[in-house]
């Protein structure tokens, strides 16, 4: 979800996966994607409004994930009931976000609230710094702890 340029889409074919689905709601970013030749299909879609989720992708895939999409200024917590309309029952969500935005978006409510309805239950939680070699701040760049996610 939020396939961006596709990076994640060719990690994800670098280690065989050959059905990969890639939405984004930016018309230049699905073109960066597409030129990786990563994906089975793209499409593009603005996220975050579960109620317009489009049908044909409600308990289609047996994995979603979402890099990018959980930052600053992009979406808000609406994005995980779309992650649960896509998957198919017993289906992946794999997600990462900086843990500050677990509380700034209201992710980390969003994410417990869910698991508390029994919607998804968690499989793995990470923690890793991101940019972590960096020695001081370069621009907008500084080392920030970030957790992963697999539901």
């Amino acid at each position: 979800m939020g396939c961006g340029t596709g990076l994640v889409g060719q990690y994800l074919k670098e280690r065989g996966f050959k059905n990969v689905v890639g939405v984004d709601a930016s018309a230049g970013m699905l073109e960066k994607a597409r030129a990786k030749e990563s994906y089975s299909e793209l499409h593009e879609l603005f996220l975050g409004k579960p109620e317009t989720f489009p049908k044909e992708y409600h308990n289609r895939f047996n994995a979603v994930t979402a890099a990018g999409i959980l930052a600053e200024g992009h979406l808000d917590n609406n994005v995980f009931d779309e992650m649960l309309l896509a998957l198919v029952d017993n289906g992946y969500a794999i997600f990462a976000t900086r843990t500050m935005y677990l509380e700034q978006y209201s992710y980390g409510q969003k994410i417990k609230e869910l698991e508390e309805q029994k919607r998804w239950k968690l499989v793995k939680e990470i923690t890793f710094d991101r940019y972590d070699q960096l020695e001081e701040a370069i621009g907008r760049f500084s080392k920030v702890e970030i957790k992963g996610f697999v539901y």
